[in-house]
């Protein structure tokens, strides 16, 4: 079950699946990233900087979203990532953050193995199964059972708001046979990103799953909406920390 709790004063988005490790979504009280609201910056900073001390890291990981099905597996004294979409680690006390706007995040963790990660699902990453994708690498490359991992998908556009085209209905849902995934009306698609990709970690065998039934075009008073905000808005965050015994080098 989500629930809102605080970070250091500032509201944060957590779920009782995950209550033993540092993992959560930011809100508007919490910003780490400005992107379009220059006039975020300095609060960004000084957030970040916040988020690094209570979690005793020196460096936070982190990414050039851009919509891809690209998969990274952190290495030592690396923090950023080009043109990357989802980020895994089993290093201990490994700080990832990736970065939201109406688009799906998941957060992953096997507490079997001590290993995350965190996955930007927008309709693109979707459709290329970007979720699937890097439960199969932490399979392969990591020897992470589906069956051990916790899936946490977070706050993001609802069905509700996410309308579109024939194009990219096509993409996500044509060939499901779940009409539960989306509504038709006025020649114009709403569709389920979420359930999509609940439908992926099931596919997969992933058992242990919560998904947060808010929608972010919705609430854009508690997190920022690319949708709603037309564009001009920063990003809420998703961000967990691997757990280990010494401060991040």
């Amino acid at each position: 079950m989500f629930y809102f709790d605080k970070f250091q004063g500032k509201r944060v988005l957590k779920s009782t699946l995950l209550d033993d490790i540092d993992c959560f979504f930011t809100t508007r009280d919490f910003v780490l990233t400005c992107a379009d609201r220059t006039d975020l910056k300095e609060v960004c900073e000084e957030n970040r900087n916040l988020l690094k001390k209570e979690l005793q890291c020196k460096e936070i990981t982190t990414a050039k979203q851009t919509h891809s099905d690209h998969i990274k597996i952190i290495e030592e004294n690396n923090y950023f990532y080009d043109d990357t979409d989802a980020l895994i680690s089993n290093k201990e006390n490994s700080l990832l953050l990736m970065n939201f706007a109406d688009c799906v995040p998941i957060i992953l963790y096997s507490k079997k193995d001590n290993t995350g990660a965190i996955v930007h699902a927008g309709w693109r990453g979707t459709a290329s199964e970007i979720l699937k994708k890097t439960i199969i690498k932490m399979r392969d490359e990591l020897n992470v059972q589906p069956k051990d991992i916790t899936a946490l998908i977070g706050p993001s556009i609802g069905k509700c708001c996410f309308e579109t085209d024939y194009d990219v209905f096509e993409q996500l849902v044509k060939n499901k046979s779940n009409t539960q995934l989306y509504k038709e009306k006025n020649s114009k698609y709403y569709i389920d990103l979420k359930e999509l990709n609940n439908i992926q970690l099931k596919e997969l065998g992933v058992e242990n799953i919560d998904i947060c039934s808010y929608c972010t075009c919705c609430m854009s008073d508690i997190f920022f909406s690319y949708r709603k905000e037309k564009g001009i808005t920063a990003r809420h965050s998703a961000i967990i920390k691997i757990k280990g015994d010494k401060i991040c080098q």
